[in-house]
C-alpha cells in the first residue's frame, strides 16, 4: 500500500488541494524505502534520547519559539515526512510542484506561486538575492558582491527595523530608512529594488501595507511582505498577496506546525523562479545554505494543508479545555483563573493567553511559580532564557557585570500576584502535567 501511494510521485504535476499529484499510471509499483524499524542498540535504544545526551526536554508554554523548538509535529506530518525519504527526486522539479499545489492551497492570486524555504528568515535571503540578481547567472554567482548591479537599496521603514533585516543587508542590499509617506516617495531613485514591510509592526510605521504595495506599483518598484508569525488567522495566506505584494513569507514551523527548518514564500512566478535560481540545490550562489530537503517539502505541504482545513473555534475550545484542567487542579488553593486573553486580529503570534490570580495568602509570586515550573525535572515546564539561550554575543562597549536584557518569552509579567502562558503548544496529556507541578508548587507555598 505504501509503494502505491508512494509511486504516485512519479505521475503527473498537476497539483491539487487534497494531493500532489494524480494516481500513478505505472503498471508496477515502486519499491519502498526502508520500514520503520525498532532501535535495539546505541542512540534511541532507551527510548529517550534527550536523556542519552543530558539535555533537558521542555514543555513549551512559552510559545512558536525558534531557541526552544518552535513547534511540535502532527502525527500525519511527520508520516509525510517518512514517505518523503522513500524516494530521489529531483528537488527543483519538487520545489515547482510544491509551489503550485501552495498556491492553490492558499488561494494566491493568478500569476502567484510558492516555494518551500529553510524558514522565513532563508525566504528574505533567496527572495531579496532573486529580486537582484533576475535570472542572470553571473549576478547569481557573484552575490552578495552586488557592484554593478542597477537596483540595490531596499526602502525600510524606521520602525520596521528588527532583527531580521540582517537577512537583507546579507545579499548585499542596502536598507535605506524613511518615516513618513512623503519620505518613502523621496527616497524612490533609479536603484530602489523594493519596500520592507515588517506585518507584525504594522501599528508602528506611519505606511500601512496597502500604501506601501501602491507606492511600490506606481514607481515599478517591488513590495515584500515578512509576516512569518502571522498566522492564525488562516485568511491572511490569501489576504497579503491578494493586497498586491509581489512577495510574502510565513513561517512553516510556528503555528502551522511544519517542520521547523521550513518557510513559505508566496509571490509572482517570475519572482519565486529567481528565488530558486538563488537557493540549494543550485551550487555557487548565496542561499546554497538555505537547503530544504525533499522530507522537509512533504512535511509542510501535510502541515498546511491541515492548517488551512482546520476548525479553529474546535481548536480554541480544546485551548480551554486544557486550561479548565489547570483552573480546576489550582482552585482549592484560592488561585483563581482570569479571564482569557484573546485577540484574533491581533498583528501576530495569535493565540488565548490564560493567567491565575494568587491568593495572596500563599507566600509565592506569579514570578516565582514561573520559575519553579521551568525548573522542573526530569521535563522543564516553559524556559525562563528562552529568548537568549546564554548564546549573546559579546560587547566590548558595554559595562562589566551587566545584566541582560530580560527575554520576550518567559511567559509572564511583573505583576507579582498572577502567573500565566499559552497552552496552544503543549501536546495531549500535558495539561495535566502543567496541573499536578502546580498543585506541588501551592502545596509547599501553603506549608510555608
Amino acid at each position: 500500500m505504501l509503494a502505491a501511494a508512494s509511486g504516485s510521485l512519479f505521475a503527473t504535476h498537476e497539483a491539487g488541494a487534497t494531493g500532489l499529484a494524480k494516481k500513478s499510471t505505472a503498471s508496477k509499483p515502486l519499491v519502498d524505502g526502508n520500514p520503520i524499524v525498532p532501535i535495539t542498540s546505541g542512540l534511541g535504544s532507551t527510548g529517550d534520547i534527550y536523556a542519552e545526551l543530558g539535555v533537558t526536554p521542555l514543555i513549551n508554554i512559552n510559545g512558536t519559539v525558534t531557541v526552544i523548538g518552535g513547534s511540535v509535529m502532527k502525527p500525519e506530518v511527520m508520516e509525510l515526512i517518512r514517505r518523503g525519504n522513500e524516494h530521489f527526486v529531483l528537488i527543483d522539479e519538487l520545489e515547482v510542484a510544491a509551489g503550485k499545489f501552495i498556491a492553490k492551497l492558499c488561494k494566491s492570486p493568478a500569476g502567484y506561486t510558492g516555494l518551500v524555504t529553510g524558514g522565513a528568515a532563508a525566504a528574505m535571503v533567496v527572495a531579496y538575492a532573486g529580486m537582484m540578481t533576475e535570472d542572470l547567472e553571473p549576478r547569481i554567482k557573484a552575490c552578495p558582491d552586488v557592484t554593478g548591479f542597477p537596483r540595490t537599496e531596499v526602502i525600510i521603514q524606521k520602525s520596521h527595523r528588527y532583527a531580521f533585516d540582517h537577512q537583507i543587508r546579507q545579499t548585499g542590499a542596502k536598507l535605506i530608512e524613511v518615516e513618513t509617506r512623503e519620505e518613502m516617495i523621496a527616497a524612490i531613485n533609479p536603484r530602489t529594488l523594493a519596500i520592507h514591510f515588517v506585518n507584525i509592526q504594522s501599528d508602528r510605521g506611519q505606511v500601512s501595507g496597502p500604501e506601501v504595495v501602491a507606492i511600490a506599483k506606481a514607481h515599478n518598484i517591488y513590495s515584500f511582505n515578512d509576516a512569518s508569525a502571522d498566522v492564525p488567522p488562516v485568511s491572511r495566506l490569501w489576504e497579503y498577496p491578494a493586497i498586491g505584494f509581489d512577495m510574502v513569507t510565513f513561517s512553516g514551523g510556528k503555528d502551522i506546525c511544519g517542520p521547523q527548518a521550513s518557510g513559505i514564500l508566496i509571490g509572482k512566478e517570475e519572482l519565486i523562479h529567481w528565488s530558486l535560481l538563488n537557493m540549494s540545490p543550485q551550487e555557487d550562489r548565496i542561499g546554497r545554505c538555505c537547503k530544504v530537503g525533499k522530507e522537509t517539502i512533504f512535511g509542510l505541504l501535510k502541515a498546511l494543508e491541515i492548517f488551512v482545513n482546520q476548525d479553529y473555534d474546535a481548536t480554541l475550545r480544546m485551548y480551554d479545555a486544557r486550561a479548565k484542567v489547570i483552573s480546576d487542579a489550582v482552585a482549592k488553593f484560592g488561585v483563581t483563573a482570569l479571564p482569557r486573553e484573546f485577540n484574533p486580529n491581533a498583528l501576530g503570534n495569535v493565540t488565548p493567553r490564560y493567567s491565575w490570580h494568587i491568593d495572596p495568602k500563599l507566600k509565592i509570586t506569579g514570578p516565582e511559580v514561573m520559575q519553579k515550573l521551568a525548573d522542573t525535572r526530569p521535563i522543564g515546564i516553559g524556559s525562563m532564557g528562552a529568548g537568549a539561550s546564554g548564546m549573546r554575543g559579546r560587547n566590548p562597549d558595554e559595562p562589566k557585570g551587566a545584566a541582560p536584557k530580560p527575554s520576550r518569552h518567559n511567559g509572564h509579567g511583573e505583576d507579582p500576584t498572577s502567573f500565566g502562558f499559552a497552552v496552544w503548544q503543549i501536546k495531549d496529556g500535558e495539561d495535566k502535567v502543567i496541573a499536578d507541578r502546580l498543585v506541588e508548587i501551592f502545596s509547599e507555598a501553603a506549608k510555608a
